[in-house]
């Protein structure tokens, strides 16, 4: 039930992006009689504000969607392009355009223009900001690498996340929540010294990738069925999993690399072995 609220929170405000598809109805029948009646400039502020209106509709549901899908965890970073932003715009220019077409002044048109943007705004709210990844300059470190192995990792942990959602063994999903909280703290310490990733590196593209594969394939080929020995044995591996993640932890704050290194590659192998069928 909670995750059917949760999806329904993140998907339901989709529906709001057909208000701006209704909004320039009434201007259709504005067109015709602009159209009939010759008048070639109300005919292009009309049209105009028609274009505006439908563009800016199609951008919000864009804008919408990949807002809920990064909400849900579905993608690590919301679109590039403020989608709302440029649709606040249209919207703002569709009522100016719209209002000059029914004849009022330039006071009025400005008027109508910012009361529509802000009225977009408080509807529909503003375009999610991006994660910021943010690391101190440091010498012998090249930042842009690690900043795209640290997005890389913290969609790794969405994607368990996402999957964890579709466990029906409430203790796998608390153990996996531990998991997912402790590999944040991992990289939130690499965030504060990105010298860390160097020493991570197993960490961020081994097993990161091992655990998220084996959570994954667990919840795709489980997600109903209680299979005891499958359920000991996926037990058995997330409490390795937490271990080593705390390991990863607390050993990279000690620095102590090689032994670390050691410890992955043994339960990589592992869960290798016996990912799930």
């Amino acid at each position: 039930m909670d995750e059917l609220l949760r999806q329904g929170r993140a998907w339901v405000p989709v529906l709001k992006s057909a208000a701006l598809f209704l909004l320039p109805m009434p201007l259709l029948g504005a067109f015709f009689v602009a159209l009939i009646g010759g008048d070639v400039g109300r005919l292009a502020a009309i049209s105009g504000a028609i274009c505006a209106f439908f563009g800016a509709g199609v951008l919000t549901w864009r804008g919408l969607v990949a807002q809920a899908r990064y909400f849900l965890g579905q993608r690590l970073d919301p679109p590039a392009v403020p989608l709302k932003t440029v649709s606040g715009i249209l919207t703002a220019l569709g009522a100016g355009l719209a209002a000059a077409a029914g004849g009022h002044g330039p006071a009025s048109i400005g008027a109508f223009a910012v009361l529509a943007g802000v009225g977009y705004f408080c509807f529909y709210g503003r375009d999610p900001k991006r994660k910021r990844i943010d690391l101190p300059e440091v010498a012998g470190v090249d930042r842009d690498a690690v900043i795209a192995q640290l997005k890389q990792a913290y969609g790794r942990l969405q994607g368990i996340e996402a999957a964890a959602r579709s466990i029906a063994v409430p203790e796998f999903v608390e153990r996996l929540k531990r998991i997912i909280g402790i590999g944040k703290q991992i990289l939130a310490e690499i965030e504060r010294d990105p010298r860390d990733a160097a020493r991570a590196r197993r960490f961020l593209h081994l097993y990161l990738d091992s655990a998220e594969k084996v959570t994954v394939e667990y919840a795709r080929t489980h997600r109903q069925i209680r299979n005891r020995p499958l359920e000991r044995n996926f037990r058995q591996l997330l409490i390795d999993m937490e271990q080593t993640f705390e390991a990863q932890h607390q050993k990279l704050l000690e620095n102590d690399m090689l032994t670390l290194d050691v410890e992955i590659e043994v339960l990589n192998a592992r869960l290798k072995r016996e990912g799930i069928n």
